[in-house]
């Protein structure tokens, strides 16, 4: 069996880049009825973003989201806006990735008296984006072992011999609209002295 590690991780610290960055930037700059030229973006993140904004800007052109003056400077305005990253594909599409957990997260929340798997993959479906039973037993069994999901108890789902865990959104844990979000990390592990090196950067896990 491959080596498993508890981690107790007391922060977190989001790197300035990436698309979700780009947003909050571009939300910022754009207020107001203000514009922002792809400079500004650069500026307010990381080293060495030039390329990975101008990709950023050209899919949300392209998908709708953001409007582009016809000549250089180019500037930028947000044309719907809205507090999440729009998920867009390369190509200027729309992108599922991660609304499956979303909605699951709009249900969770309005359901103050609890809700099992079933219930939540049920209600969390739309016509678009169909969550799976699987799919939602994963997300709601990481979300109880992370503490945000509080297991009240089981009941019976009318077949015998099975049972249904009911979990409960608590209102301490109910932190606001947006989905608490599946991170994969990479980091480094020197078994000779048990101890993390280097810093652990974790990506969001949108499959």
């Amino acid at each position: 069996m491959p080596l498993l590690l508890k981690l107790n991780v007391t922060d977190a610290k989001p790197l300035r880049r990436g698309s979700d960055w780009f947003w909050s930037v571009l939300m910022e700059k754009t207020a107001n009825g203000k514009t922002a030229t792809a400079s500004d973006i650069d500026g307010a993140g990381e080293p060495y973003q030039e390329m990975a904004v101008k990709l950023f800007l050209k899919r949300m052109v392209k998908a709708g989201f953001v409007s582009r003056s016809e000549r250089p400077p180019f500037q930028y305005a947000i044309l719907k806006r809205q507090p999440n990253y729009p998920l867009v594909t390369e190509d200027g599409g729309l992108s599922k990735k991660g609304l499956g957990q979303q909605y699951m997260w709009n249900v969770m929340r309005r359901s103050p008296l609890g809700f099992t798997i079933a219930e939540v993959a049920a209600n969390a479906s739309t016509d678009d984006v169909v969550v799976s039973a699987i799919s939602a037993r994963m997300y709601i069994t990481q979300l109880h072992r992370a503490g945000i999901l509080k297991l009240l108890t089981k009941v019976g789902e009318g077949q015998p011999g099975r049972n249904a865990y009911v979990y409960v959104l608590p209102g301490s844990q109910n932190s606001g609209p947006k989905a608490p979000r599946i991170h994969k990390a990479s980091l480094i592990y020197d078994p000779n002295v048990g101890a993390i090196k280097g810093d652990v950067l974790a990506e969001e896990d949108r499959t």
